[in-house]
């Protein structure tokens, strides 16, 4: 009887020993896996740590890039038109009334004349007299509304004489329309518009000429500018 419990307990534990053992090499195992997923999530760690730097540098310079202001187009528009010598027809330069200038005026811009000026006009942009001159004019375009003028009116563009103006000198554009009085040589390469209020002393040379009633020629009329030749018409 003794014999056999010192055989079972015997069993008992080597038993205990294998299972024991066999704990260990699990738990062994297990730790091992662990190390092992410890290693790997280390590593991945440690890259996003690289690039978080290079993605947070590229975030910066994406906005950066983004709130970097834009060029002013007027004021890049403005710059390329001073370079190539265009003109800046937004700008006007303004003689108040009670200003009176006594010599010549070159403007590189619109001009609108509201004093006294005596002497020359030279305007690369669009002149407007409402005020007193004495000189010759010369603008892209012109426009009299003031009592009396007297000089030449030279123009790239249309010439407006309004109703009441006295204009003493020689008229050339492109095209004109006239409400008020000239004296002088009309000379106009496009069409010429006289309204009922216009009298015109002097020789128009046009491409056409429109007359309303009660307008006023005292001179000959020349189309010389019609595209239609008359003269082969006669032939």
């Amino acid at each position: 009887m003794g014999l056999f419990n010192d055989a079972k307990n015997q069993l008992g534990n080597e038993n205990n020993e294998v299972s024991d053992n066999n704990l260990f090499d699990v738990q062994d195992e297990e730790v091992d896996a662990a190390d092992i997923d410890t290693e790997l999530l280390e590593s991945i760690l440690e890259d996003s740590e690289e690039e978080k730097p290079k993605d947070e540098k590229k975030k910066k310079n994406d906005k950066a890039e983004s709130t970097r202001p834009v060029p002013d187009v007027a004021e890049r528009r403005a710059k390329e038109a001073k370079e190539s010598g265009a003109t800046d027809e937004t700008q006007t330069t303004l003689i108040t009334k009670g200003t009176t200038i006594n010599g010549s005026i070159i403007s590189d811009c619109s001009l609108d004349v509201m004093g006294t000026i005596n002497g020359d006009i030279e305007c690369l942009g669009k002149l407007t007299i409402s005020g007193k001159v004495t000189g010759n004019s010369m603008a892209s375009e012109v426009f009299v509304n003031t009592d009396r003028l007297d000089g030449s009116i030279t123009c790239e563009g249309c010439v407006k004489i309004s109703q009441g103006t006295i204009v003493i000198g020689d008229v050339t554009a492109s095209s004109a329309v006239f409400a008020g009085a000239v004296k002088g040589e009309v000379d106009v390469n496009g069409p010429v518009v006289l309204d009922s209020t216009a009298i015109i002393k002097g020789n128009i040379k046009a491409k056409s000429v429109q007359m309303n009633n009660g307008a006023v020629l005292d001179g000959f009329c020349s189309l010389s500018y019609a595209e239609l030749d008359v003269d082969s018409i006669f032939e």
